[in-house]
Formats: C-alpha cells, sequence, structure tokens
C-alpha cells in the first residue's frame, strides 16, 4: 500500500499498460510533504498541488505519461485496487497539515492481467471516465516542523465516500 509513480500507456480506447516506476514517498521526514509544504504553507497557510506538480517535486518529468496511483490491493494476487492521485490540497498551521487528496478510481477489486511480452505491465481499463474519491488525511507535521507521518484518521482509508 502506498503511492506509486507508474508509467502508463493507451493500448487501446478501453485498455491502459502501467508499468511501475517506483514508490513516491510523500509523508514522513524525507517526504516530499516535509521539504516543500512548510514554504508553501508560510507564504499561504492553504495549497494545492497537482499530480503534476508532485512529480515534479520528486524530480520526475514525463507529462501525461507519468501517473502517480495509490495502492489499497489486498493481500490477493488475483486483485487491483489502485486510484489516481488528481490533485491534493490543504491547510498547514504549525504543527499539523490537513490534506484532501482527490483520487479517480483507476481499477478496484480487478483481476490483474500482465503484458503478454512477459514484461511486467499491467494492463487495466481505462479509467478516465470512472467516478472521482477524495480521502481527507491529516500529517503530523507544518510550518513549525513536525515528523510528517501520517496520524490516526478517524475512519478507516475508503470508509467514506464524499
Amino acid at each position: 500500500m502506498g503511492f506509486l509513480v507508474y508509467h502508463i500507456h493507451l493500448i487501446e480506447a478501453d485498455r491502459i499498460g502501467l508499468r511501475l516506476i517506483r514508490p513516491l514517498t510523500i509523508g514522513g521526514e524525507q517526504g516530499l510533504f516535509s521539504k516543500h509544504i512548510p514554504a508553501m504553507a508560510a507564504a499561504n497557510e492553504k495549497w494545492e498541488l497537482s499530480a503534476q506538480a508532485l512529480l515534479s517535486l520528486a524530480g520526475l518529468e514525463g507529462g501525461e505519461s507519468l501517473a502517480i496511483l495509490f495502492d489499497l490491493t489486498p493481500r490477493s494476487p488475483e486483485k487491483l485496487d489502485l486510484y489516481e492521485l488528481i490533485s491534493v490540497s490543504g491547510r498547514t498551521v504549525s504543527i499539523i497539515t490537513d490534506a484532501l487528496f482527490h483520487f479517480k478510481v483507476a481499477c478496484s477489486g480487478v483481476r490483474t492481467k500482465f503484458a503478454a511480452s512477459g514484461e511486467d505491465e499491467l494492463i487495466i481499463p481505462n479509467w478516465r471516465h470512472r467516478p472521482d474519491r477524495y480521502e481527507q488525511m491529516r500529517l503530523e507535521g507544518g510550518v513549525k516542523g513536525g515528523n510528517w507521518a501520517w496520524s490516526e484518521p478517524p475512519q478507516a482509508m475508503s470508509a467514506t465516500v464524499l
């Protein structure tokens, strides 16, 4: 489970190929939020970052061919639950950051398919017109510091659809 950067390409109008590039660390003391949000929040406590802006902050350039997916896959080798991160907006104060993540449901409970070439490429249905999902999370970090760890949420991830 976590944020992963994938190279994506359209195979057909209804299928997309995904090749894992690397994990993306957002929380924690070495994550993107701890490195960039304090400076953004010093100017204005409310901020917003698109997925492409997060990729740029991570030093990854690829335009529309890269996507950040959040992996919620259960411990089943046959199932796959991925959400594409569209943007994240938030409010950062002294030692707390509340962040609202905007996702697109890429696939939910789909059996995994791999490319016939034997490469580690997933093939999933095109998700661009699927529903949006929003998740609010809190990090223990702000303009005055913190460890930027995810706080205990009041509900488990995916417990609420807004």
